[in-house]
């Protein structure tokens, strides 16, 4: 009998991932990882995971599957995508169980464009530094460091499902999602002009450009203001970095952006808000709003108390 989880179809960009590599930044190595860590965490709460357990990340366009072991047990999450098993709609944000033949089919997402498939036991891959995150660019984790393709098999580590209750998350439990994403001012901030920071805070016409991948979200909109050239030595970068390059046009680094970044840094966009942002599709509009460190300390403190705090909300169902 096969061990696995047949993929049937997937649009292009469907890769494994867990909470990323960390420890490898200073040798030039990104971070990568879930761009919602937070409803990868979820889903691999319901099924019972560790939260870090690597899951499938689909964005926008779904994927089809077939249970190819004897029963498996799954939850989806994230996003505000359709779940069908066997043609029949099933619940989101909740554990099935499911037998050998069934199939899973996820549909096109609208207005929150990733989700996570958790599968109890997680898959049977071999870590690379750390982690099974996928980096595409790099080569790195997941299965042959490549996006998922039709017609793979991923192997599990459990290959029959325990009998027992399932598990499910009501809404009202999840954090409620924004589009004014809270920012901390600098590093570079002193290399705009106050028009160029007042801009970055106060304009509500931003929109995420369809040129944004895992690397970095372009917007477009009013252009921000240097003073002088705008050029820097390349210094470290981080996800939520807002780089602004010569264009005058805001680049918000995501999860698998680089180490180093060449471009001045108006500000960037707290931890707790960019699975929010990592949601949004193209054409989306987005605004900010300046907080202190401390703000923003405080607002991760509260998101980690959550997120600890996850198994309690859980509701068992009959």
């Amino acid at each position: 009998m096969s061990r696995g989880l047949l993929v049937l179809q997937c649009t292009p960009g469907t890769t494994i991932q867990d909470l990323g590599r960390v420890g490898y930044r200073r040798y030039g190595v990104t971070r990568s990882g879930a761009m919602d860590p937070v409803a990868l965490q979820i889903a691999n709460c319901l099924v019972g995971n560790p939260f870090d357990t690597a899951a499938i990340e689909m964005n926008i366009g779904g994927a089809d599957f077939r249970v190819a072991c004897e029963s498996v047990r799954v939850a989806l999450h994230g996003g505000d995508f359709v779940l069908a098993i066997n043609g029949v709609r099933a619940p989101v944000s909740t554990s099935l169980r499911l037998r050998q033949g069934d199939i899973i089919s996820i549909g096109r997402a609208r207005q929150r464009i990733r989700c996570y498939l958790a599968i109890e036991g997680g898959l049977d891959i071999e870590p690379t530094l750390g982690s099974c995150a996928t980096h595409t660019r790099a080569g790195l984790g997941g299965v042959n460091g490549a996006a998922l393709e039709t017609g793979q098999e991923l192997e599990l580590l459990n290959t029959k499902a325990p009998l027992r209750k399932e598990f499910s998350l009501p809404y009202s439990a999840f954090p409620h999602p924004r589009r004014q994403f809270r920012v901390v001012l600098g590093p570079q901030a002193h290399r705009f002009t106050e028009d160029g920071i007042q801009t970055l805070l106060q304009s509500a016409a931003f929109r995420i450009d369809k040129d944004s991948d895992s690397v970095g979200y372009r917007l477009t909109g009013n252009r921000i203001e240097y003073i002088g050239d705008g050029n820097i030595v390349s210094d470290p970068v981080v996800p939520g970095c807002i780089q602004v390059p010569a264009s005058g046009l805001p680049l918000i680094l995501m999860a698998d952006c680089p180490t180093t970044g060449g471009y001045p840094k108006i500000a960037t966009v707290i931890s707790t808000d960019l699975p929010d942002l990592a949601q949004l599709p193209p054409g989306s509009e987005v605004s900010f709003r300046a907080v202190t460190l401390e703000e923003a300390q405080f607002a991760r403190q509260q998101r980690q108390q959550w997120l600890a705090e996850l198994p309690k909300q859980l509701i068992e169902l009959a």
